[in-house]
């Protein structure tokens, strides 16, 4: 025999209660009003926690007490509301923050709008600051994330679909596209692939990022997330999909390219020169942050030989009395900047300024005064970790690192050799990899992209294009 709490509702207000709470027990902040109508008894139930008293005392129990119109769905007025009829469906509604009204003598329930509207203020973005440009930054409502995209989309093309996800978080997420501009096949894989995960209890958008990975072990991300409008509007003209989850103040880009990660908003803003020498900068960012630890141990330990002579007594005067091979010299400083990294993460924004500055240099200069690292080493470590700074996006950047550990382990052991072998089969998995079914880097584009900031739509044609 089914449970009683996925049937129907009676007629009997006693035991519709009842049952409610009985699937609602040991809920604390669970409250119930009751309330007379024309003579017949009236019972609201919501959740103290999640609902705007405010708005219950205004549009609810305020025109129930004046009894102005014959029937409840001329007192709730232009109220928000829906009919349900299952407790299951009730004890849902409940818990989204919505209040639930029963009547007496009457097998339907009127669910009714009153989640309470707290939420943060538009701020500037802390992980994506920028000098030129726009400084608002999306925060934990989708509503209102999706509003400041339409502002800047004022079109009829700009469409939004909602989803519910969870069977217990019953999360909303929203999917945002241009019509005119998506690739429609891509959108349909995108929506097939969150299908997939529809009774997942959803708690951030890196669980939507794993969903849409065509390569979950890859070291490159293939979804982009960010807390810009303007870069997610540059990106719906693209042809992208964006999505954003509930409470959660970022938006998720799909499909993506390489070079996406290489863009920062203020090149929306800068003139094409401007925009070339930053974007190769920050290309020569990328391969440095990757490359230059492993080419430093490939070199130290075998093939000097390459070196002006000034430049070889110097380095082998450096490593003198360094007690370690280069390769655990660079392992060690490595984990060191890891570990500073880490710390001033998890500290106040006030200490850890401090404690970055304070101890990047106490303790370099502590390891090399007591021989345990080379200057030339700190050098390395140091120039590499600027450049994994300089791209704009953190995931890219954090991945660049680690990328070098394999290339360092291949040059300790084998030289230039194992520094090409490795950068082959990195370079041979970019070009394979794809992003929601589409090419990450496309080679052919890739001066397209560093000068043009145009956007283009799904199929590549420039929007500003003349027919």
């Amino acid at each position: 025999m089914a449970e009683s709490h996925n049937e129907f509702l009676s007629s009997d207000l006693t035991q519709n209660l009842k049952i409610i709470e009985e699937k609602m027990k040991q809920t604390a902040d669970l409250k119930r009003r009751k309330l007379t109508f024309h003579g017949e008894a009236i019972i609201l139930l919501y959740l103290d926690t999640m609902t705007d008293k405010e708005s219950i005392e205004l549009h609810i129990i305020g025109p129930i007490n004046k009894q102005e119109s014959e029937s409840i769905e001329n007192t709730l007025g232009t109220k928000q509301f829906s009919i349900m009829t299952t407790y299951k469906d009730i004890s849902s509604s409940i818990a989204e923050g919505n209040t639930i009204l029963l009547t007496e003598n009457c097998n339907i329930a009127y669910s009714i709008a009153t989640l309470s509207d707290e939420k943060r203020a538009v701020n500037e973005s802390l992980n994506e600051k920028v000098t030129m440009g726009a400084h608002d930054s999306f925060v934990e409502s989708a509503t209102t994330n999706i509003s400041l995209l339409r502002k800047r989309l004022r079109t009829p093309e700009f469409k939004v679909e909602y989803q519910t996800y969870g069977t217990d978080t019953n999360v909303e997420v929203a999917i945002c596209y241009l019509e005119s501009k998506v690739d429609q096949t891509v959108l349909h894989s995108i929506k097939s692939r969150l299908e997939k995960i529809k009774n997942d209890d959803l708690i951030n958008s890196r669980q939507i990022q794993e969903a849409l990975e065509d390569y979950p072990y890859s070291p490159f991300p293939q979804s982009l997330r960010t807390e810009r409008p303007d870069r997610a509007v540059f990106n719906l003209l693209n042809g992208n999909t964006v999505i954003f989850l509930e409470h959660e103040p970022s938006a998720v880009i799909t499909p993506i390219s390489f070079y996406s990660f290489l863009r920062s908003p203020e090149d929306y803003n800068s003139r094409w020169f401007v925009n070339f020498f930053y974007y190769s900068l920050r290309l020569l960012a990328f391969i440095l942050s990757v490359t230059l630890p492993a080419f430093y141990i490939a070199v130290n330990a075998y093939h000097s030989a390459i070196l002006p002579v000034s430049t070889f007594y110097t380095l082998k005067l450096s490593v003198m009395n360094v007690p370690f091979h280069p390769f655990v010299e660079a392992i060690m400083m490595q984990i060191v900047l890891e570990l500073l990294k880490e710390a001033s993460v998890r500290l106040p924004s006030a200490v850890a300024q401090t404690i970055g500055t304070v101890g990047a240099i106490v303790i370099g200069s502590a390891i090399v005064q007591t021989n345990f690292i080379s200057n030339t080493m700190v050098v390395v470590i140091a120039v590499t970790a600027v450049s994994s700074f300089v791209i704009p996006i953190g995931e890219m950047s954090t991945s660049m690192r680690l990328m070098s550990f394999p290339l360092i382990f291949l040059a300790a052991i084998f030289g230039f050799i194992g520094i090409a072998f490795g950068l082959m089969v990195y370079t041979t998995h970019l070009v394979k990899l794809t992003s929601a079914g589409k090419a990450y880097v496309e080679a052919p584009k890739i001066f397209q992209s560093f000068l043009n900031t145009q956007p283009k739509n799904g199929k590549g044609e420039d929007t500003n294009a003349h027919e």
